[in-house]
């Protein structure tokens, strides 16, 4: 996918939007200039700035100046930009609930919860079903918040990270992008470590994350054939891909592969049977994924041994 300047302008105007929106004070030019142009010079973000408040207005968010101070400050003009509560009706909400419900109900989508509380203000519909947060918030809502900022603003992330082997260590990331898969949140992100392996993009379990910080003075921009579908793969592929396994298909589950594989591998007519093959990178994972959808791992052997020791530890528990 090609990042073009329009598509930059496009962002830095939907996040300005968002921060004079949940603005509480007015907000600085110093703080406008480090957080959404820290790029340019003094004179070159006066100029970006007076022409995004044109099309921050055209979108309905109407930028005025504030109190007068040590320096020029702004502020949304509530009375010109918001507009007073409305209540849905019956058939309006009805349609609403019916479009997002899909999502609202997608334990992989991750923006789920964010849906509900937006609808929630539109509907009481929604916010009879939602419960309001009380106290101070987790710290994964803490991690969730932050990483979606940094992906809105294009900015990068301090995070302290522990590894599936235990190993806790701070990293710097550049956030592409983030998807749910099997009820976990995953971030994909390169390090932004300076060294050519480090750009590789990987992926973050969220739920791994024990703080995280956005870096408003790095700027991020996800590579131009980026896309997020082509990380969300499949449980036992997740890491760096160490194989290629088959497995034989039952003809009667050949359906139902199609729709839980998302795609992913090679379906084919093979020694008289359906022979499904596909990468992996956790032979235990790919042979739990396969026993649970009822095919037979023919190779390699890692993954064959794994499924035999599953299955006779199952054999084992049931009698």
């Amino acid at each position: 996918m090609r990042i073009t300047k329009d598509d930059d302008r496009a962002r830095r105007i939907c996040s300005l939007a968002l921060a004079f929106m949940n603005a509480h004070a007015p907000v600085p030019s110093s703080e406008i200039a480090r957080r959404f142009y820290p790029e340019l010079s003094a004179d070159s973000f006066r100029r970006a700035f007076a022409r995004d408040r044109v099309l921050l207005a055209a979108c309905g968010v109407r930028v005025c100046e504030g109190p007068r101070g040590t320096e020029s400050s702004w502020v949304a003009d509530a009375g010109r930009s918001f507009a007073g509560e409305v209540e849905l009706g019956p058939a309006d909400a009805a349609i609403l609930e019916i479009a997002c419900q899909p999502l609202l109900e997608d334990p992989e989508f991750p923006f789920a919860g964010d849906l509900r509380f937006a609808l929630a203000k539109l509907t009481r519909t929604f916010a009879y079903s939602t419960p309001l947060p009380s106290g101070e918030p987790r710290e994964e809502a803490r991690v969730e918040t932050s990483i979606k900022d940094a992906l809105v603003r294009g900015r990068g992330l301090a995070v302290t990270y522990t590894d599936a082997a235990g190993r806790t260590s701070e990293r710097r990331l550049a956030p592409y992008g983030i998807f749910g898969l099997r009820g976990a949140t995953y971030l994909v992100a390169a390090r932004l470590d300076g060294s050519r392996d480090d750009e590789t993009p990987r992926t973050y379990r969220t739920d791994r994350i024990s703080s995280c910080e956005v870096l408003e003075d790095v700027a991020v921009t996800a590579p131009e054939d980026f896309l997020v579908a082509d990380w969300k793969r499949l449980p036992f592929q997740l890491g760096p891909i160490i194989g290629r396994a088959s497995f034989r298909v039952p003809r009667e589950r050949e359906g139902d592969l199609r729709r839980a594989s998302g795609g992913r591998g090679t379906l084919q007519e093979r020694g008289g049977g359906l022979v499904w093959d596909v990468d992996f990178s956790d032979a235990l994972a790919a042979a739990s994924w396969a026993v649970s959808q009822g095919m037979e791992p023919l190779s390699p052997e890692p993954v064959v041994s794994a499924a035999k020791k599953l299955l006779k530890g199952a054999a084992h528990d049931a009698s």
